[in-house]
């Protein structure tokens, strides 16, 4: 059954807050939260040291539609990268050394299981 979109909008947030206590209790800092550029959004921009990640969380709440990472297809990675090279000219060149993709899966239905795939594609988008 399909849930309303106002419900399934705050599944999502609930499981982006998720993955933020993960990055959290791991040292990985969240610096910013769905960061829009023209053309696509980044869920959460964290700094692990001084690489900067673009996380794309990706939460599913029932079986039958495949695993939620399974969902982060071609279209969605050029929209991704290209919000990424937008907030990165935002920033100062010399703050961050490194940049990855990272994506994160949610699993719900209960207490979220996350499975995190760090460096999961590159800049053309081509999974890793």
């Amino acid at each position: 059954m399909t849930r309303p979109p106002d419900e399934r909008a705050a599944a999502g947030r609930e499981a982006e807050e998720s993955v933020c206590a993960y990055l959290g209790e791991r040292g990985v800092r969240v610096v910013e939260r769905n960061f829009r550029a023209r053309g696509g959004e980044i869920d959460i921009i964290a700094r692990d040291g001084d690489v900067l990640a673009f996380v794309e969380v990706r939460f599913r709440e029932e079986d039958g539609h495949g695993l939620p990472e399974e969902s982060v297809g071609p279209v969605k990675r050029r929209r991704i990268v290209a919000a990424a090279r937008a907030y990165l000219s935002t920033i100062p060149p010399d703050s961050w050394r490194e940049a990855r993709f990272d994506v994160a899966a949610v699993d719900g239905g209960g207490a979220p299981v996350i499975r995190y795939y760090p460096g999961a594609f590159d800049a053309r988008g081509k999974i890793l």
